[in-house]
């Protein structure tokens, strides 16, 4: 699988509202984190009316993505010492993820972890700034440990969503597992290629 960089707009935004200088700032919990998701989750969907239907997949694919999305974002927004002004931004973009849809897109297992992996990694410069302290592959091993937490907290709010909703079942739940597969495949595969790349850097 080959996941191609693309620009996001939450990871610009990310970038330039970091603040180094509060070094000592609070961070939320990831309980609080879980918490806060899920009752912004469950909120879009009742404003939206999200109807899904088991004739429907692509509504929970969707679903998951938003999910995993915003998870990411609050999850770096949380360790970022960048305070009130990174907070506001985060949630001012996890809003408008939330009710981005993506109705004449594909969102098969392969896609919906293409376009995870892809959201994920964007914010891997922002990250690395906001960290200089860091070499270059504990910084990038700490990044993939943070984007981790949050797939994996994105993943569990969905689930919980759509087990509410009785919707965890069959091709839902199947395509699901998959894209979690995919997702860590994709991964891996940024992980490596990143390396490779600062080992040329350097021979060169």
């Amino acid at each position: 699988m080959s996941i191609q960089p693309t620009v996001s707009t939450a990871a610009s935004r990310y970038q330039a509202n970091s603040n180094p200088v509060e070094d000592t700032a609070k961070k939320t919990s990831a309980s609080e984190l879980s918490e806060a998701n899920k009752r912004q989750l469950n909120q879009t969907i009742l404003d939206n009316q999200l109807s899904l239907s088991l004739q429907s997949d692509d509504k929970a694919m969707n679903l998951l993505y938003r999910a995993i999305s915003d998870a990411v974002e609050k999850r770096l927004a949380a360790q970022s010492p960048a305070g009130q002004n990174q907070d506001s931004s985060t949630e001012a973009t996890a809003e408008t993820g939330l009710n981005k849809t993506y109705n004449n897109e594909d969102t098969s297992p392969q896609a919906t972890a293409d376009r995870i992996v892809g959201f994920a990694t964007n914010f891997y410069q922002a990250f690395r700034e906001q960290n200089p302290e860091l070499n270059d592959e504990d910084g990038l091993e700490q990044f993939m440990q943070e984007i981790g937490k949050g797939i994996d907290q994105g993943f569990a709010d969905a689930r919980d969503i759509l087990t509410g909703l009785k919707k965890l079942e069959g091709k839902v739940a199947t395509d699901i597992d998959e894209t979690y597969s995919l997702i860590q495949q994709g991964l891996q595969e940024f992980k490596e290629r990143t390396l490779k790349q600062k080992t040329d850097d350097i021979a060169g």
